[in-house]
């Protein structure tokens, strides 16, 4: 399986999610079970159907977030200077179409949520933004039509 590039906080936010699904909640679905389970004839007891249910999907999870924290490996420097847009920089730019701003932390697509400012470096507009600086000019191709954006500053946190 290929490395996962994750920020050190996308890191965290993960190794977090995991204590919690192993320490917490599946013990509790666990319970659920037993207790469900000793009202007896278990195939057709839907709270043990549903506990059962529960503690699959939270299984699948665990293993999920098991694998993928195999893989990541955190990101913390990068080969290019600090002027030019890379894995983690804060880029704020203005849409030359409306002339608002935004701002975009680019991380991996695994922590992408652009409603919180986090742009995959997958996405057309990340891509576009990778390896460029100040100054320059983007031009993203949209499904309502192209989209120009003018980078306006590029900052990397120092972890």
């Amino acid at each position: 399986m290929e490395k996962i590039l994750l920020t050190r906080a996308g890191y965290e936010k993960l190794v977090q999610e995991l204590d919690l699904l192993r320490r917490v909640e599946r013990p509790q679905i666990v319970q659920e079970l037993l207790e469900a389970a000793q009202e007896g004839m278990t195939e057709k007891n839907q709270d043990f159907l549903s506990a059962l249910a529960q503690r699959q999907h939270l299984d699948r999870r665990i293993k999920q977030l098991q694998q993928t924290l195999a893989n990541a490996e955190v990101l913390v420097g990068s080969n290019l200077p600090p002027n030019k847009v890379r894995f983690n920089s804060l880029v704020r730019v203005r849409s030359l179409n409306s002339g608002r701003e935004k701002e975009f932390r680019l991380v991996s697509s695994l922590e992408a949520n652009v409603g919180l400012g986090k742009l995959s470096t997958s996405s057309p507009l990340g891509r576009a933004l990778l390896e460029r600086e100040v100054g320059d000019r983007v031009e993203v191709p949209t499904p309502s039509g192209l989209k120009v954006y003018e980078i306006l500053e590029i900052t990397m946190d120092n972890v």
